[in-house]
């Protein structure tokens, strides 16, 4: 006879909370999300509405730009950091709790509807994107940003899923770093889609590094390390991530622990029509 070990499932906010996302976003992100808000040509007065905001990647610099923001995200450790971070910057905006899959907004509220990396990890796709349409304005943009399935983080959350038991036959946050699946998803619901496919530096001091940074920071891979420790299993998955972070080194340099080294992650940009 056999008992299943089977652990519950953490939500969202759980797996966001891990962590500390705001940091990630400082070292290893910085101008991501500054980036996407040029891309959707933000300008004084826009309503914008940023998706899974985090602690306001997006949100900050649109707001800063003169936009009128609404934060959103599921979970309220963010949007605290995040509200922090504004009256830091001096900037207002917006922070409201909610669900990216059943957006607490009526149709068309906003000029330009925005997600950083943030929108590709909910569950359900197809609702996700049903509603970042729904409330954007016709006339208006809606602006993604996602982590590409080739790219270094796309092979990083891979072999998270692939080391947890997570990946499987559901939808995977890397579709929307897919210009086919943007295309297939989106395509009857805007009038206009366009791709760009660019790439963020991650400096650490080396490969291990950057691994051993993110398992206590970034909340998927906290999540995942807390999990394989408990089976003796983090050791071979640590190894695995050293490896794909010293395959996509920036620099020119040898990738061993002795030397600084950068890595290049590719995302996905999309900007789409209303």
């Amino acid at each position: 006879m056999s008992v299943s070990s089977q652990q519950r499932v953490p939500s969202p906010a759980e797996v966001w909370s891990a962590g500390d996302y705001a940091d990630v976003c400082d070292r290893m992100i910085p101008r991501l999300g500054a980036r996407l808000v040029e891309l959707a040509d933000i300008h004084a007065g826009d309503q914008v509405l940023d998706v899974a905001t985090g602690t306001g990647n997006a949100a900050l610099p649109a707001a800063q730009a003169g936009a009128s923001v609404t934060a959103l995200d599921i979970t309220p450790a963010l949007l605290q950091s995040g509200s922090e971070r504004a009256r830091a910057a001096g900037v207002d905006v917006d922070w409201v709790l909610g669900d990216a899959q059943a957006l607490p907004f009526g149709h068309a509220s906003f000029d330009r509807v925005l997600s950083c990396v943030g929108v590709q990890f909910c569950a359900d796709h197809a609702a996700a994107a049903s509603e970042l349409v729904r409330v954007c304005r016709t006339g208006g943009r809606i602006a993604l940003i996602a982590w590409t399935r080739e790219g270094f983080l796309g092979q990083v959350l891979a072999a998270v899923a692939r080391a947890t038991g997570s990946a499987g036959p559901a939808r995977s946050p890397l579709d929307w770093g897919s210009e086919a699946w943007v295309t297939e998803t989106f395509g009857q619901l805007v009038t206009d889609i366009a791709f760009h496919r660019e790439h963020v530096e991650m400096p650490a001091p080396s490969p291990s590094g950057w691994v051993d940074y993110m398992a206590t920071a970034y909340g998927p891979l906290v999540r995942a390390r807390t999990a394989l420790e408990t089976r003796g299993q983090w050791g071979t998955l640590r190894g695995r991530l050293s490896e794909i972070a010293g395959a996509h080194n920036a620099g020119d340099s040898d990738t061993s622990d002795s030397d600084t080294f950068t890595a290049r992650a590719e995302y996905l940009a999309v900007v789409m029509s209303r």
